[in-house]
Parts: C-alpha cells; structure tokens; sequence
C-alpha cells in the first residue's frame, strides 16, 4: 500500500487542514509506505516540495486576483505539478484536503489511466455536493457524516475518522511554568487570560466579536490573546481591539511548535466562530486542560461533547457571559478543563485513531474507483 498525503500549503502555513497533514505524515511515515507532497519547507526523507511561488508568495494577490480565483490557481497549479510523481502507478491512494486540487487530480486520472483512489478528508467543510466524484471521503465529524448520508452518499464511500493530536504535547503546566510563559509571551500575570487560536480576520473567525465580547468584561481581571495569521483584516481588527480592550490585549503569530505554550499560559479557551469542519484548536485546548466557549452548532456540539461549553455566539452577550463564569470561579475553570482533557485524549490522541486512519486506506483499496 503505497499513500500520498498531499496539502498545497504544507510547509508554510501551520494551521487547519495543514497541520493535520504533517501531523498524520509524522505519524504513519514510520509504519507506511507514505510520501507528504507539500508547497513548501526542507526536502525531507519521503517529502516531495511542490513549489508555486507566484501564488505563496502574494503575487496574486498584488494583481488584484480575487480570493476564489488564487485557490483555483494555486490547486491546479500544485496537483500539475504532482504529475511527474504519478506515472508507473506509484501511488495507491492520494490522501487531500482541497476540493479543486482534487478534482484536478480526478481528470489526471482519467486522462492518464492512472489507478490511484481518491481520499477526500472533509475537514473545511465542504457541501456534499462538492465531494461526491470522490472514491471515499473522510469526515471528521458525526454531523457532517449525517449530512452526507442524507444528501445520498453510499455509505460505503464515506468514513468518519476524526482529526488527532498529539495531547501529551498540549498538556497543562504547574503553576511556576504557566507563569514563565506568560512573561515570555508577554502576557499578565495578574488576568483571565482568555485565548483565540484563529486566523486574525472577521470572515468565518469573527474576531471582531470576540472582541466585542471581552470588552464587556471588566478590563482590569480579562486579558484578550489571540494566537494566529495575520490577514489583510488584521489592521482594523487591531485598531477595534485598542479602542475596546485599552492595552489589555495582543495579537501574535506563533510557529506551530511553539502554539502550545499560548495554550498552557492562558486560562479559557473561546471561539467565536459560527462554524468548523472540526477545529483543530479546539481539541488542543481541551488537550492542554481549558475550559472552552463555543458555538452551539452540533459539530462543535460532537467535539465537545459538554452542554455547558456551547453558547449561541450570534447573540451579543453570550460569549462574555459564559467567560465572566468561568472566569469568577477557578474550580469551576480546573473541573470542566479536566473533564474535557480526560475526554480528548480517549478519543482524538493520535495513538488512539491511528488505527482508524490504516483502516480508512485499507477500506479504500477494497472499493472501486468511481469513472
């Protein structure tokens, strides 16, 4: 069984779907016959450096080429560029998270006879409808699972197989080490510390209402840390943040080796997003023993798996209110952060769905591969 885990992005964004990726290349290199094919970083052992430079590099961008249109560019740029690797039958199955990288690959099969099967993981998400010409499709959640059974998706064509972590990483520190991180990062000593780890823009991360909402708290006991990629929105989300938050804020972009430290220094996890494929920084900050706040959406609801993180983040208040609880009552903060931590590692530690992920690839094999 020969496995390309592909992600256009590998190498220089750490986040999402991307660190999913390496994190399962880790994981399985040592066991599989697996090559990781990535847009950027060192040539590795069974790494294969797919380069776009005019579009990693914000050429694109400069030329005023809309959003949509660099992503077509880019994944069909990549999955051509795949194309030298894929003659001789190299691969058995191609493991991706981009629809259009994906369908570009699908046509490279039927142009060339290639006979490698199409894995999709669904972890964006996207609709079913965009995810249907795929041999198999990995979704992440019960509720996307659902979906995808009820739009008429053969149930041997889809799989639920979560994303993992590595917990032991993300676990929480004594008190004197949370204390050392907190002055590394820059952050008080003396506050709540609650933190986002998102991409800094308002669109689909709505970080202009979590700042909305901790500037209803009191300014002298919260302190806002947001952890992520800087967007063309993060300008104004940072003039909102000083107009609302004072000084009792930062905005910071962490390499992903060092994000568990923002975790371990911090105590509430909050994300105002209305939607996630599964969110990754959720499980981490479970994993590291935080109390969460999220929306009352039944994916969030599937991770979880705890009615009292879940608020309806539409509605101005709710977030502030369940983090001023939180905040108020430290045994509160310490029982629920434990509870969730105890629950991540039982069911999205990597050594406990690595199984899930061989016998997703081996189901694969087991299925023709649709024209």
């Amino acid at each position: 069984m020969r496995i390309a885990l592909v992600g256009s992005r590998v190498g220089y964004i750490d986040r999402g779907f991307e660190s999913f990726s390496r994190s399962l290349f880790d994981l399985l290199a040592p066991d599989i016959d697996i090559t990781l094919f990535k847009g950027g970083g060192n040539r590795a052992k069974n790494e294969v450096v797919i380069s776009t430079p005019w579009c990693e590099k914000g050429v694109l961008s400069r030329l005023g080429v809309s959003h949509n249109s660099r992503v077509l560019i880019q994944e069909r740029a990549f999955a051509a560029g795949m194309l030298p690797h894929l003659f001789g039958d190299r691969f058995d199955i191609i493991h991706f998270s981009e629809v259009v990288l994906g369908k570009t690959l699908l046509r490279l099969r039927r142009l060339f006879g290639f006979r490698y099967r199409l894995v999709f993981s669904n972890g964006a998400p996207a609709p079913p409808l965009f995810y249907k010409p795929f041999d198999l499709t990995q979704e992440v959640t019960d509720t996307r699972l659902q979906e995808a059974l009820k739009f008429g998706l053969p149930p041997d064509r889809i799989r639920l197989v979560p994303y993992g972590i590595d917990c032991d990483r993300f676990s929480a520190v004594s008190p004197a080490a949370k204390a050392h991180l907190r002055i590394k990062h820059g952050l008080p000593q003396d506050r709540v510390v609650v933190l986002c780890a998102a991409a800094i823009k308002s669109h689909h991360k709505r970080i202009d209402h979590l700042i909305e909402e901790v500037g209803r708290l009191d300014r002298t006991r919260y302190f806002l840390l947001v952890a992520g990629h800087r967007t063309d929105e993060t300008p104004a989300l940072e003039a909102q943040a000083k107009a609302r938050l004072g000084a009792n804020y930062r905005f910071v972009t962490l390499p992903h080796h060092e994000m568990h430290e923002v975790y371990q220094a911090s105590d509430i996890f909050a994300l105002a997003s209305l939607t996630e494929g599964l969110g990754i920084v959720i499980l981490e900050a479970m994993a590291a023993s935080l109390p969460v706040v999220v929306h009352h959406d039944d994916s969030f609801r599937w991770v979880v798996g705890h009615e009292e993180s879940l608020v309806d983040m539409a509605t101005p208040g709710a977030m502030a209110r369940r983090v001023e609880q939180l905040g108020q009552d430290a045994s509160l903060r310490h029982g629920v952060g434990s509870m969730l931590c105890e629950e991540t590692r039982r069911r999205f530690d990597w050594q406990n769905v690595k199984p899930d992920y061989l016998a997703l690839y081996q189901h694969a094999l087991t299925i023709p591969a649709l024209p």
